[in-house]
């Protein structure tokens, strides 16, 4: 890995680990995007990553669980190797649907608890209820436009 790779995988794992994912996790995930070989084993990770055998499986599982990576083995190597597959970050972005629309729910019900309240005090949550409304109508039109254009891209 170099120097560039390196600054550029532990910026982009800071910005996961910001989002709540632990910070090994996202230098994995990260270096997985950008790795050549695309497939990985834990050697492998360990050794770019300059991260224990122990950490990295665990964040795997994370990984795996999340829809992140995915573990693939060869014939005739007993080791595994991890990748991202291909369409996978639309994948976990689909499944934040129903955490989108169970908040904006828990929002329209807070707003209806509030309803007595003046606008003024109830704009917060009124924002973030029209937040997660606004995602939960646009997100699947947008993933849809975006896996349309892929199409066109990859005939």
């Amino acid at each position: 890995m170099t120097d560039d790779e390196a600054e550029l995988v532990d910026r982009m794992a800071q910005m996961l680990a910001e989002g709540g994912l632990p910070r090994v996790a996202g230098r994995i995930w990260a270096w997985l995007l950008i790795c050549d070989p695309p497939g990985q084993s834990a050697t492998d990770l360990a050794g770019h990553l300059q991260a224990s055998r122990g950490a990295i499986s665990g964040a795997v599982r994370i990984l795996e669980t999340a829809g992140l990576v995915k573990r693939t083995s060869r014939r005739g190597d007993r080791r595994e190797y991890f990748h991202v597959p291909p369409g996978s970050i639309v994948s976990v972005l689909k499944a934040r649907l129903p955490v989108t629309s169970a908040w904006r729910q828990l929002a329209d019900e807070g707003l209806e608890v509030l309803k007595h309240r003046d606008a003024e005090s109830r704009a917060r949550l009124q924002e973030v209820r029209d937040v997660y409304a606004f995602m939960e109508q646009e997100l699947p039109n947008m993933l849809d436009r975006f896996l349309e254009g892929r199409k066109d891209q990859n005939p």
